[in-house]
C-alpha cells in the first residue's frame, strides 16, 4: 500500500481576549463551509471563541491545516503614518486600528509582516508606540 506525507498549510494565529483570530483564504468551499460561522466578512477574518478552538484546530488538522497560535501579538504589529498608501498592507492585516494620527495593523503572518515593512511600514518595536488594541 503506497504512502505518502504531506506538509500541513500553516496559518498564523492570534489570540486576543477570549477569541482566536486569523485570516486565511481556504479554496477547498467544503472547508470554508465548515468554519463559515466564525467568519467575519466585515473585518475578513476567522473568529474563534476560545470554547470551540480545540474542535475548529481538530477539524482543521484532519484537512491538512496547522494552527500555529502565536505568542504576543508585537512582532506581528506595524505602524504607518494616517493618511499614506496602507490599501495592500490592509488586505493582508488580521487587524487594524487607528491612534494619534497613525495606522497600527496586527499581519497575518510573517510573509504580511516582511511584505508591510517594505511598502513602508515600521516595526511597532522600532516606533514610540505600545500596543494596544
Amino acid at each position: 500500500m503506497p504512502t505518502f506525507d504531506v506538509d500541513a498549510e500553516r496559518i498564523t494565529v492570534f489570540q486576543i481576549d477570549d477569541e482566536y483570530l486569523f485570516s486565511h483564504y481556504f479554496d477547498r468551499t467544503d472547508v470554508f463551509e465548515e468554519l463559515q460561522e466564525h467568519y467575519n466578512g466585515d473585518a475578513y477574518r476567522f473568529e474563534i471563541p476560545a470554547e470551540e478552538f480545540q474542535d475548529v484546530s481538530e477539524f482543521l488538522e484532519s484537512e491538512y491545516y496547522e494552527l500555529d497560535v502565536v505568542d504576543g501579538l508585537e512582532p506581528y504589529c506595524v505602524v504607518k503614518e494616517q493618511y499614506t498608501e496602507h490599501a495592500e498592507i490592509l488586505k493582508q492585516s488580521v487587524a487594524h486600528w487607528e491612534r494619534r494620527q497613525h495606522l497600527f495593523f496586527l499581519m497575518k503572518d510573517d510573509l504580511a509582516l516582511k511584505e508591510a515593512i517594505e511598502a513602508g511600514a515600521t516595526p511597532i518595536a522600532d516606533t514610540e508606540f505600545v500596543l494596544g488594541l
